[in-house]
């Protein structure tokens, strides 16, 4: 059977040669508050930006670059030295990393991005591939605030674009990247940035089949009170692929069918028990599946991912006793590897020189698993029937601590289920794939101390599906795919006195391409595409933000603005 992740490598020379469509956008309507990227205008072919920008507070900011634009050719990474701004000591109502790219037109693969500072991750994201006359140029951004204390420092950095050039390989990759300092006033103060930041990847971890967790030792202050872990773990090689994945004894390198079954997730351990869980976004780079599905208008985050943090706040009580404690990061099922990321957040309490608590109860459980492969067949053209992965996960971690201002009890309950069915028809006349996933994680905060309670509910839901078919023709193959993927995340606090704020994000995707190869003439005709992909931030405190691209033959007919 001819792998799914393969099946358009051909049918991506052809795709994308219609002609810039001119179709009429609407006025922007973008409340005060958030800020929109440029909206790509009809008859953009290289990159439609609807992910909105990092909100920023009035006035000129202070600039500290990390590294000028530079081309990227190889597999090391690039050092580079950092000063923080002299003009700008601090302290900084918001510090924002932006970072430019840009690859020239030819042939390329999409690259994994990355800029450590200290061993800190500041960015992380992949690269756009070009076309033959292509050459897309982003822009990204990250809110680095938290990062305050790292960034107070000069320090040491690098940034690995692993990009290789050669004759066959010819798109060469150019990167930038600054530090943007807004000094605090009283309309804009600081925010309570946490005054410990430290790496526990040490830069970038690989995790492996044989070594699946990333280990760190740490010896914390004696007066922490606050605690959090943030994460990225990006699948590489077929775990690029992690929900197309099959159980180990379906697979086949041969067949391009990957194991360890179909799911993943990030786990968190404190000293051997489980701390806390995040559910993977399945990020499609503009090489996956079939690469133009991806122009103009990439998959969510795919440019720039979000980290996932995890708080750790109710093993305060056990790590701040002065003594080593071991924090560890896992990927259950990888299989090729995984490139993890994770640096530790403490926040101190400033009126006592230390606190003391303890752990009041763990029920968070390893997942309940279930995988039916009984109703599917490994024959001579590949697999046939379905396979369906279905695991639910669910537990609380309390922990209480002595500060200088009262007794704090903080909870964290976890509730996630996720399902996967993949579907297969394999002959000498057509081989279909498909996938259908739901993924859903609710995490639910508590915190009381002398003020009241304090909650905070975060839900993170990835519908996805995706199809494939090669049908057999007695002119050639007709081939099609096609991808909806949703990415949903929202957020309610609730402050002890009862003030109520809520985030609600959905950013949808929706790519077909489909093209016919003729045998005689040895290339593909008829070849079309069309995508949508509707983005839509609403904030209870700022209001709503929202874009709408939609593509035909990977050029931009029309993108429009509001809710």
């Amino acid at each position: 059977m001819t792998s799914r992740h393969a099946l358009f490598s051909v049918l991506a020379v052809i795709l994308g040669l219609a002609g810039p469509l001119t179709v009429a956008r609407a006025e922007s309507v973008i409340p005060a508050g958030f800020a929109a990227p440029p909206r790509p205008a009809p008859g953009v072919n290289t990159v439609a930006d609807v992910e909105p920008r990092v909100p920023r507070p009035a006035g000129e900011p202070c600039v500290a670059p990390l590294f000028a634009p530079r081309q990227f050719e190889g597999v090391e990474p690039v050092a580079f030295s950092y000063t923080p701004p002299a003009a700008c000591p601090g302290p900084w109502a918001k510090v924002v990393l932006e970072a430019d790219f840009d690859v020239t037109a030819g042939r390329q693969f999409d690259r994994t991005a990355i800029i450590h500072l200290g061993g800190v991750n500041l960015y992380y994201g992949t690269t756009m591939e070009p076309r033959k006359a292509i050459a897309p140029a982003w822009h990204v951004e990250r809110d680095v605030t938290d990062y305050a204390a790292l960034l107070a420092q000069p320090g040491a950095g690098e940034v690995l674009i692993a990009n290789v050039v050669n004759e066959t390989y010819t798109g060469r990759l150019t990167a930038g990247a600054r530090l943007l300092f807004y000094p605090a006033s009283t309309a804009t103060p600081a925010p309570a940035a946490p005054q410990i930041v430290q790496p526990i990847s040490g830069g970038l971890a690989r995790l492996t089949k044989d070594k699946d967790r990333l280990a760190q030792t740490v010896v914390l202050p004696a007066n922490v009170e606050r605690l959090a872990l943030d994460v990225v773990a990006q699948g590489q090689a077929d775990d690029e692929f992690w929900y197309d994945c099959v159980p180990d004894h379906l697979a086949s390198d041969k067949e391009g069918r990957c194991g360890g079954g179909a799911f993943r997730q990030v786990e968190v351990f404190v000293d051997g028990q489980r701390a806390g869980l995040a559910s993977l976004f399945p990020w499609i780079f503009t090489g996956g599946i079939n690469p133009y599905l991806w122009f103009p208008a990439p998959a969510p985050e795919t440019l720039n991912f979000t980290p996932s943090r995890i708080d750790l706040t109710p093993f305060a009580g056990l790590v701040n006793d002065g003594r080593p404690h071991r924090i560890e990061v896992a990927v259950p099922g990888v299989r090729n590897y995984y490139l993890v990321t994770a640096s530790l957040l403490a926040w101190r309490d400033a009126g006592a020189s230390s606190t003391r608590g303890r752990l009041l109860h763990n029920t968070l459980a390893g997942p309940r698993e279930t995988t039916d492969a009984r109703h599917v067949q490994v024959g001579e053209q590949g697999l046939n029937g379905r396979i369906d992965t279905r695991l639910a996960q669910k537990g609380e971690i309390a922990g209480v601590l002595q500060t200088s201002h009262g007794e704090v009890t903080t909870s964290v309950r976890y509730a996630m289920s996720f399902s996967n069915r993949q579907s297969y028809v394999s002959n000498d006349k057509v081989q279909i794939g498909r996938m259908r996933q739901s993924t859903r994680l609710q995490v639910d905060t508590r915190r009381t101390d002398a003020s009241g309670t304090a909650t905070r509910r975060e839900i993170s839901s990835y519908p996805f599906s995706s199809v494939t078919q090669e049908t057999i023709t007695a002119d050639g193959t007709n081939q099609t795919a096609a991808v909806d993927l949703t990415l949903a995340r929202t957020e309610r606090e609730v402050t002890s006195d009862g003030r109520v704020w809520t985030r609600a994000l959905s950013n949808h995707v929706a790519p077909t391409a489909q093209g016919q190869f003729n045998r005689a003439a040895r290339r593909f005709q008829n070849a079309s595409g069309s995508s949508v992909q509707a983005y839509r931030l609403e904030d209870s405190a700022i209001g709503c933000y929202g874009r709408t691209v939609v593509v035909k033959d990977n050029t931009v007919v029309t993108a429009r603005d509001g809710c």
